[in-house]
């Protein structure tokens, strides 16, 4: 397996364009890099990680990432809003972990965000995942970039607002009362959660939109150890997925199995 240094992730972290001011949505699959030098834990490795990406955006930056607590809907358990339990991994559960980081509310869609503009993205959000005033929405208005970490860059929740937007068949509004235990408070509240129809086929199919960002030059890549680097400008990757979704509803998905799953 191949190992790379501190001094890599800073090279490839500025090569994708990341700079001074940004705010950036991080999407970590940081494994797939292979093995970072002199370090043997993996929340060491989202430490630093996170100390350079802090380092370069500088204070006037911010990142955000998916704090998602799926158990509470697909099992009802309550959501410990207070604690670094996410199920989108141990950099998510890292972010929590820091005293400064301001966490969105909704139980299973929930962001975390840290930096200048974290009570923003994070605060006084709706009770939908994904509609108007949701972290989502507010982060694209922030003009801000995604930085994919060893993840696919079009494997992102930027996606689904596009998909919500465009009124696709596949998903719908799911309303849920949860009960959210935070600050040693018990409260019960309900949330609406855009999610996909369990009773049919959905395969996701990203060349044509794939095919778009290559077109239009939207997304820029480093090498990193075994794994690359990804940034892109996330209001021009919102658009283009939006105006695919808006031709064809069907765009991002495989048409076949999804039309023969609704015959069966």
């Amino acid at each position: 397996m191949n190992t790379y240094k501190l001094a890599d992730i800073k090279r490839a972290i500025k090569t994708v364009g990341i700079k001074k001011g940004d705010a950036v949505f991080i999407f970590p699959e940081t494994y797939k890099f292979g093995i970072l030098e002199s370090v043997d834990f993996h929340n060491k490795v989202y430490e630093n990680f996170y100390k350079i990406i802090r380092n370069i955006i500088g204070p006037k930056g911010t990142i955000c990432i998916n704090s998602h607590t799926f158990d509470t809907l697909r099992l009802k358990k309550n959501f410990y809003y207070n604690k670094p339990d996410s199920t989108s991994g141990g950099f998510a559960n890292y972010i929590l972990s820091l005293k400064k980081t301001v966490r969105s509310n909704h139980p299973a869609f929930s962001v975390a965000s840290i930096g200048n503009k974290a009570k923003l993205v994070s605060q006084d959000n709706s009770l939908h995942n994904y509609g108007y005033k949701s972290p989502y929405e507010k982060f694209l208005r922030l003009n801000g970039k995604m930085l994919s970490l060893g993840a696919d860059y079009v494997r992102n929740p930027f996606n689904h607002i596009a998909e919500y937007m465009a009124g696709v068949p596949y998903y719908y509004n799911k309303y849920t009362n949860f009960k959210i235990v935070k600050n040693r408070k018990i409260l019960k509240k309900e949330y609406s959660s855009f999610v996909r129809y369990l009773n049919i086929e959905l395969v996701s199919d990203f060349r044509k939109l794939k095919k778009e960002l290559k077109k239009k030059k939207i997304v820029k890549s480093a090498r990193l150890g075994e794994s690359y680097i990804y940034s892109s400008d996330v209001k021009k990757y919102y658009n283009i997925c939006l105006n695919l979704l808006t031709k064809d509803q069907l765009s991002l998905i495989n048409k076949k199995k999804y039309i023969k799953s609704l015959k069966n």
